[in-house]
């Protein structure tokens, strides 16, 4: 996770506090509850891409003997496998 839980917990805060804020949006429930679960799919999305980085670091390592030897540009194969797995799940990154 590239954040940490108090980030996280901020985060979630703010984006609840901006939609407090705007005229055209009436919150329904109270701050806290809502603050609990923005800061729930926030966790869930982090976790979906460690679990794609994951994915893609076992794809260059199963293929790394190919990667050197073709002399591959390591960075440009992680963002494309990275991409098409996110592509294939149907996550926006």
């Amino acid at each position: 996770m590239r954040m940490s839980p108090e980030k996280v917990k901020d985060l979630a805060a703010r984006i609840v506090a901006m939609l407090d804020e705007h005229e055209g949006i009436e919150l329904k429930e109270d701050e806290t509850a809502l603050r609990v679960i923005v800061g729930g799919v926030i966790l869930d999305d982090l976790e979906e891409e460690d679990d794609i980085d994951r994915e893609v670091d076992e794809l260059i390592s199963k293929h790394a003997s190919d990667i050197n030897q073709g002399d591959l540009d390591v960075d440009m194969l992680r963002k494309k496998f990275r991409s098409e797995i996110a592509r294939q799940r149907g996550v926006i990154l």
